[in-house]
């Protein structure tokens, strides 16, 4: 059971950091998109330090994951509000057109 646990530890905070980095490569012309999939990349990495927190027995993982969280979520409050001011300068919200603030 000790092995299985370990392992969990490991492989679930893995998977959803991939998922997270896929949704990347998939969506990477709309900003959004982008924008939740580094927010689920976050969560990948909370999760690790809470699962490793509780199989360590250790109150750290959890302070990490609080300010990490926070960190995360200002990052996100930020990138949004950029992008509706994208939104209503150019009415999209797409990469591409971010060479068009240039000029």
């Amino acid at each position: 059971m000790n092995s299985f646990l370990q392992h969990f530890i490991i492989v679930l905070p893995l998977t959803i950091l991939l998922m997270g980095l896929l949704g990347i490569l998939l969506w990477r012309k709309n900003l959004v998109l982008i924008i939740l999939s580094l927010e689920i990349s976050f969560i990948s990495s909370n999760i690790g330090f809470v699962l490793s927190s509780l199989y360590l027995d250790d109150v750290f993982g959890y302070i990490f994951s609080l300010v990490s969280l926070t960190i995360a979520g200002s990052e996100v409050s930020l990138g949004l509000a950029l992008a509706i001011l994208l939104y209503r300068k150019l009415d999209n919200i797409f990469i591409r057109s971010l060479n068009k603030l240039k000029s």
